[in-house]
């Protein structure tokens, strides 16, 4: 029974249970309205496995964000990886990236790449020639490559038009943050950000599962 928990907990399948719940119950809402004679407009349309998808990614994100704080409370580098986190993450959400097989290979992969950027932005601050380099290279990775698809969610030739511009907004708007901002922990914390998010948009990063 405890290798059991202990193997349900270590491969996160509680994300998966907890996201088949909340689908079940809300497709039986939209359900129940619908035939009550209630709009429910295009909600109405999607089945039970697409409020599924959804929720696991709700829920998968918020349960790598808590995995975040127990190595930036036991290395002391919580800023670092909060705001290393949220640079990629803007980034990531419109110009796509590397997919694993897998919720569990993704969830420690992603938190061994976060831990090690929040230690480099601790420890080694870069100068604003690297820094500058390292956002006119993500620019162009961006230009060239994005949006980078996901296997589950493929994106119409408008949105990828959409997401392309977003996320070079997003690119622009953290750059004039890194700028003015006089605090050396958000502006290096940014540019480790910035940097991993470009990193897993390479077609070499993208090879690997």
């Amino acid at each position: 029974m405890l290798t059991y928990l202990k193997n349900y907990i270590i491969t996160f399948r509680y994300v998966k249970l907890i996201s088949y719940i909340l689908s079940k119950y809300l497709h039986n809402k939209i359900q129940k309205y619908h035939n009550q004679g209630y709009d429910m407009g295009k909600c109405i349309k999607y089945n039970r496995y697409t409020y599924y998808y959804g929720f696991q990614i709700i829920i998968g994100g918020i349960n790598k964000f808590l995995l975040l704080i127990i190595p930036g409370l036991l290395l002391n580098i919580l800023p670092q990886l909060l705001i290393t986190t949220l640079s990629f993450a803007s980034i990531r959400i419109f110009a796509g990236g590397l997919h694993f097989d897998s919720y569990p290979k993704c969830s420690y992969i992603s938190l061994l790449s976060f831990t090690i950027m929040a230690l480099l932005a601790k420890y080694i601050i870069l100068n604003q020639f690297i820094s500058m380099s390292i956002f006119l290279s993500v620019l162009f990775l961006i230009l060239i490559y994005a949006p980078i698809e996901h296997p589950n969610r493929p994106i119409k030739e408008k949105e990828k038009i959409k997401f392309k511009i977003i996320a070079l907004f997003v690119l622009s708007t953290l750059v004039i943050i890194h700028m003015f901002v006089n605090n050396v922990i958000i502006s290096n914390s940014i540019i480790y950000g910035v940097l991993l998010a470009g990193l897993i948009s390479t077609p070499i990063v993208n090879k690997l599962k």
